[in-house]
């Protein structure tokens, strides 16, 4: 078994549907959620299935394909269900033989995109800095006690005795197909297993996703006293992934300086930095944002 991360726009959005679909039950999304259900309001009435699908008591697994790495945009989880055959997705979703009609899948993905961009990505800086900031804690975890202590921390619903995982009380035995861990904001109280011909997915709730949509926090100018000038503008700049480079222009000072200065935001848990292609970008973690003043989605 190989123990991998991955961060979900795809999940998450499918996730926060499912959280809309039961108003009341999660209070601790309740000013997202009444601003979340104004946006899709606005996109007006679904004509898709995705409803349907996203509130089945078990999500069909051709619906949400699990990363292959640990970032991936929405547009290619998106694009990548395409790739489900008939009979994938016959054996999910066996008793709603609407699924199989020509025109439903497209449909399904257009009306994802139509969401994400609705009520995901408005608020995707804020949600990112708290799944990244997540997978980086739990990633020097695993460097420092190894795979099933991470995994006997994630959960109290979850525990693993090699090679069995059991998660809600429902226990598989682990393969040679890699367990890709996924953080998420909407999936509480309880985690969720997603079973694929390729790799196991263990989505949980991601460390400091409570306090996403609270607004209190210091001023700027506690905020400089408290980190120093440069490292509070630093940290209010991370609300986006950012380059090194792009962080000297915008601030007006050197490379050297902002690379410093990073090492400092990550060494306290406020930031973490990722490889993405050639570059190296920051953002800021879920406790960097409880730092910042935050806005309402």
């Amino acid at each position: 078994m190989a123990l991998r991360f991955a961060v979900s726009p795809l999940w998450e959005t499918i996730a926060a549907l499912r959280v809309l679909a039961a108003p009341g039950a999660f209070p601790v999304h309740q000013r997202w959620s009444t601003w979340a259900a104004e946006q899709l309001e606005r996109l007006g009435g679904d004509t898709s299935l995705l409803h349907v699908l996203v509130t089945r008591p078990v999500v069909p697994e051709f619906l949400i394909p699990t990363p292959g790495v640990r970032s991936v945009g929405i547009d290619v989880e998106v694009d990548a269900l395409a790739k489900a055959s008939p009979e994938r997705i016959a054996a999910a979703v066996a008793d709603d033989p609407r699924v199989l009609e020509p025109d439903a899948l497209p449909a399904v993905q257009r009306r994802l995109r139509d969401v994400h961009d609705a009520i995901i990505a408005p608020v995707w800086p804020r949600l990112e800095g708290v799944l990244q900031g997540d997978v980086e804690r739990r990633g020097r975890r695993l460097v420092e006690a190894g795979g099933p202590t991470v995994l006997a921390e994630l959960h109290p619903d979850v525990s693993f005795r090699n090679p069995v995982l059991t998660v809600n009380g429902r226990s598989v035995t682990l393969d040679e197909r890699d367990l890709v861990l996924v953080p998420s904001a909407f999936t509480w109280p309880r985690p969720y297993l997603r079973d694929s011909p390729v790799r196991f997915a263990l989505c949980y709730p991601a460390h400091g996703f409570g306090s996403l949509w609270e607004r209190a926090a210091p001023a700027r100018d506690a905020l400089a006293r408290l980190l120093g000038g440069t490292r509070a503008r630093l940290l209010c700049e991370l609300e986006s992934p950012r380059t090194v480079t792009e962080l000297a222009t915008r601030l007006g000072v050197t490379v050297g300086a902002v690379s410093q200065h990073l090492g400092v935001l990550r060494a306290a848990g406020l930031a973490v930095s990722r490889r993405e292609g050639r570059e190296v970008v920051s953002l800021r973690t879920g406790l960097g944002l409880a730092l910042v003043q935050s806005q309402a989605p």
